[in-house]
C-alpha cells in the first residue's frame, strides 16, 4: 500500500468518526429533525427553571448549614457546630410574638385580598362597557409603575400624623389620629399592595369559564348570587389557589411596608432577619429565621395544594 493511499484511508477513517459523532449528538438533542419536534424538547424549555430549582436548592442547603455554626462578635461565625441557634429561638417568647404577628397580618391580607379580587377579577372579563374595563385596568396596572417603597412612603403622606386623611378630620373638628404604627396602616399597605397580585392570578381562571355555563345556571332558576356561587367560585379553583399561594407568600416575605407603616414597632419575620444580619452580624440566627419563614410557606402552598388541588398546574387527566 502506497504512503498516499495510506493517507486517503486514515482521512477516510476520520470523516467517519465525525459523522458517527454527529449522529449521535444530534439523538441526544431535544429536537428530532426527521419527524419534527420530539418529546425530549420539553425537557430543554424546562432546563432554566432546574437550573433555577437547583441555585436556591444550594442557597437552602448553605442557609441549613450556617445555621448549625456558632455566632462570634468578632468572626462572625466559626466553625463549631451547635444547636443554640435553634434553641434560642424556641425559648424566646419575642421571637414567637414576631413570626406569629407575621403569619397573622399575611392571613388576614391574603382573606381580604382574594376576597376583593374574585370580583374585580369577574367584572374585568364580564363587564361589557368598554369605558369601565379600560378603568379597571387602568386602576389594576398603575400601582405596578410604583415600586413598594414609594407606595408605603405614599401612605405616610395619606396615613401621617399631618397627612391627608388627620386634615380632613381636623376641618370637620375630630383631633388628629396616629395611624402610623398601628395594625391599621400595616394592613392597609400591604392589601393595597397585594391586591394586584390576587386579581392577576384569579383574571385567567375566570377568563376560561365559560359563560355560557352561567346562562344555564340562571335557566334553571339560579339568581346572579347562586350563580356566582355555585359555577364561578368552583371553576375558578386553580386560580383561586394561585391567588391565595401569591399573595401569601409574598406578604411574609414582605419588609418595607411594615419597616415604614409599622413605625418599627410592628417588626416583621424579614425585618428582623435583616437586623440580625446588618447590626449584630449574626449570619447563624438569621439563617433560623429564614429556614422558619421559608418552611412555613412551604408547608401552606402544600397544604393549599393538598386541598383544593393544583388545578391547571395538575398532569392528572379527567377520566384517566
Amino acid at each position: 500500500m502506497s504512503i498516499r493511499e495510506n493517507i486517503h484511508r486514515r482521512r477516510l477513517h476520520v470523516q467517519w468518526r465525525v459523522m458517527d459523532a454527529l449522529i449521535a449528538a444530534k439523538n441526544r438533542t431535544p429536537v428530532n429533525f426527521s419527524q419534527g419536534v420530539s418529546d425530549r424538547f420539553g425537557y430543554a424549555l424546562i432546563a432554566p427553571g432546574f437550573l433555577l430549582i437547583s441555585f436556591l436548592a444550594v442557597g437552602m442547603g448553605l442557609l441549613a448549614w450556617y445555621s448549625f455554626l456558632t455566632y462570634d462578635p468578632v468572626e462572625i461565625f466559626v466553625y463549631e457546630y451547635t444547636l443554640e441557634n435553634w434553641q434560642r429561638f424556641i425559648e424566646t417568647a419575642a421571637h414567637h410574638r414576631i413570626l406569629f404577628r407575621t403569619l397573622l397580618y399575611s392571613a388576614v391580607v391574603t382573606v381580604v385580598c382574594v376576597s376583593l379580587s374574585v370580583p374585580y377579577a369577574y367584572l374585568i372579563i364580564r363587564t361589557e362597557n368598554g369605558l369601565f374595563r379600560n378603568l379597571l385596568l387602568f386602576g389594576l396596572f398603575v400601582p405596578f409603575f410604583t415600586g413598594v417603597i414609594i407606595r408605603a412612603y405614599g401612605w405616610l403622606i395619606i396615613l401621617g400624623e399631618n397627612g391627608i386623611v388627620n386634615w380632613l378630620l381636623g376641618e370637620i373638628g375630630v383631633s388628629s389620629i396616629g395611624f402610623i404604627g398601628t395594625p391599621f396602616a400595616v394592613l392597609v399597605g400591604l392589601i393595597q399592595y397585594m391586591l394586584p397580585f390576587g386579581v392577576l392570578m384569579l383574571t385567567p381562571a375566570i377568563a376560561s369559564i365559560d359563560e355560557d355555563l352561567e346562562r344555564a345556571a340562571k335557566n334553571c332558576g339560579a339568581n346572579q348570587r347562586e350563580t356566582f356561587r355555585h359555577v364561578v367560585l368552583p371553576l375558578a379553583r386553580p386560580g383561586l389557589s394561585a391567588s391565595i399561594i401569591v399573595v401569601f407568600t409574598l406578604s411574609v416575605a414582605n419588609y418595607s411596608i411594615p419597616k415604614l407603616l409599622g413605625s418599627g414597632q410592628l417588626s416583621f419575620v424579614a425585618n428582623f432577619i435583616y437586623n440580625k444580619l446588618f447590626t449584630t452580624l449574626n449570619y447563624p440566627f438569621a439563617a433560623v429565621l429564614s429556614l422558619i419563614l421559608v418552611g412555613i410557606a412551604s408547608l401552606v402552598v402544600m397544604a393549599i395544594f393538598k386541598l383544593y388541588g393544583t388545578g391547571t398546574l395538575g398532569s392528572e387527566v379527567d377520566g384517566a
